[in-house]
């Protein structure tokens, strides 16, 4: 009866002991502190990737428009930043010297023309009558030029007049040489009559002072330089008045294109190709282009790759600038990485944030990558991790959070 009434009392304590001890678990668990925090559970996205790079303005579309004669510039049309349409005059050369070579080249083709048409037509007396009386004029007319070239010697000489006086009678001098040699010689094969290889020799000679007199005609016309394009006039390199040599720009053109110009590196050049969408932000101005050209062969000094990229909205011209440094961002196509908010993210020497695990706060130090918006790319988390996006800066590792 006493070991029974032992063993009641026995278990009566060790009911009593153990409901002491859930009450005081009960009581500690009640007293450690429970942060509220908005938890977001992060997945893998796709999002746009773009290159970042500096472009430059203008690029290659700048063209530099010449003379191919030396001579005074007698009249300039457009001034600098002229809105033109193809076809306007822009600079006009001095023609006079232009136009005694164009004559003398037009002398020395129609009397290639007789000489050939006299020999396959044989001469007559009348034809050898008239060929006496050109040699006659063109020795007087020689012996006039060659009176006035002298006196034009002598007084460049003595400073009198200009080199280009003296340079315009000594053409004029060569003109009428030229002039008298033809008509002599077509005196001379009239005379003689005219041999098989003589006519081939002549049907030469016509063809080279026809090729001379069209060569003389198209100097004549360039001396008269246009607008081959729609566009806009950068610079005007020349004055009135200047003497312009041959081939040295005298004026600077652009189309109405706006281009960009960007070097591509070595690793980026393959991931865009003709027809790459990409953005321009000029000062605060941002517009859409395209890739229409890229080089295939890389700088050798800088080692990169230039692309041309044209604005498809072109902007005010006169925010565009040639040779401005401008912002350029190309598509790349798209990537799937874990984006979260940057705003989540904590720094104490290296990145990190917190997720939710069993109802606590887990430090996870993360890699940063590309930026998108206000979210960007990181690795150190995996799609399903519960990140903290309010709340992270109240708790640290271990803490009990309460997500809301």
């Amino acid at each position: 009866m006493k070991k029974r009434a032992w063993l009641i009392y026995a278990l009566i304590f060790v009911v009593v002991m153990l409901s002491g001890c859930g009450g005081n678990t009960d009581t500690v668990n009640s007293n450690i502190k429970t942060y509220p925090v908005k938890t977001l559970q992060v997945k893998e996205e796709s999002y746009p990737v773009s290159l970042e790079y500096e472009g430059i303005t203008g690029g290659s579309e700048v063209r530099k428009l010449s003379f191919k004669s030396s001579a005074k510039i007698a009249k300039i049309y457009v001034t600098k930043g002229q809105h033109v349409k193809k076809g306007d005059p822009l600079v006009d050369l001095d023609k006079t010297d232009l136009n005694f070579a164009l004559e003398a080249a037009k002398s020395q083709m129609d009397a290639a023309s007789a000489q050939y048409t006299k020999a396959v037509n044989g001469a007559q007396s009348e034809d050898i009558n008239k060929a006496e009386i050109a040699v006659k004029n063109a020795q007087d007319n020689y012996n006039y030029y060659q009176d006035l070239y002298n006196k034009n010697v002598a007084l460049y000489n003595s400073s009198a007049i200009s080199q280009q006086a003296l340079d315009s009678s000594k053409l004029q001098l060569d003109s009428s040489e030229a002039a008298l040699n033809s008509a002599q010689q077509s005196l001379e094969q009239l005379q003689n009559g005219t041999r098989a290889e003589d006519k081939e020799a002549l049907l030469a000679q016509l063809n080279t002072a026809t090729a001379d007199y069209k060569s003389k005609m198209d100097l004549v016309q360039d001396a008269s330089l246009v607008a081959d394009t729609d566009g806009y006039v950068v610079d005007v390199l020349c004055k009135e008045g200047e003497l312009q040599a041959a081939g040295n720009p005298v004026v600077l053109m652009r189309s109405e294109n706006q281009v960009i110009t960007v070097g591509l590196s070595d690793n980026d050049v393959k991931k865009i190709k003709v027809g790459t969408k990409a953005q321009v932000k000029i000062d605060n101005t941002t517009a859409d282009g395209e890739v229409i050209n890229i080089v295939q062969m890389a700088d050798q000094q800088s080692g990169t790759f230039s692309a041309e990229i044209k604005l498809l909205n072109p902007i005010d011209n006169d925010q565009f600038y040639i040779g401005e440094s401008v912002k350029v961002y190309l598509d790349a196509g798209e990537k799937e990485s874990i984006l979260i908010p940057i705003s989540s993210i904590l720094n104490d020497g290296e990145d990190y944030v917190y997720v939710v695990e069993n109802g606590r706060a887990v430090r996870k130090n993360i890699t940063l990558g590309d930026a998108h918006e206000d979210k960007v790319s990181v690795e150190g988390l995996k799609a399903g991790d519960k990140l903290v996006i309010e709340g992270m800066k109240e708790i640290k590792a271990g803490y009990r959070v309460s997500e809301k």
